[in-house]
């Protein structure tokens, strides 16, 4: 084999014992579902109204302006 390959399988082994030691300390708790649930859903509302008031902006017709005949 050749000395860069060995290296790299080195590099990739020694990582992967020490997680094997210290998985479970190094990861914090997750948020509580039902957070991450109405996070989620404030996110979707709110880019729901972006996207509602970008279209009536858009679509909002102009008012035309009298002839000056």
């Amino acid at each position: 084999m050749r000395p860069t390959a060995i290296a790299v399988m080195l590099t990739l082994i020694a990582p992967a014992a020490a997680w094997a030691d210290h998985g479970v300390g190094l990861r914090e708790p997750g948020m509580n579902p039902v957070v991450a649930a109405l996070v989620w859903a404030g996110a979707a509302f709110l880019v729901g109204m972006a996207v509602v008031a970008i279209v009536t902006v858009l679509s909002r017709r102009r008012q035309s302006q009298p002839d000056d005949d």
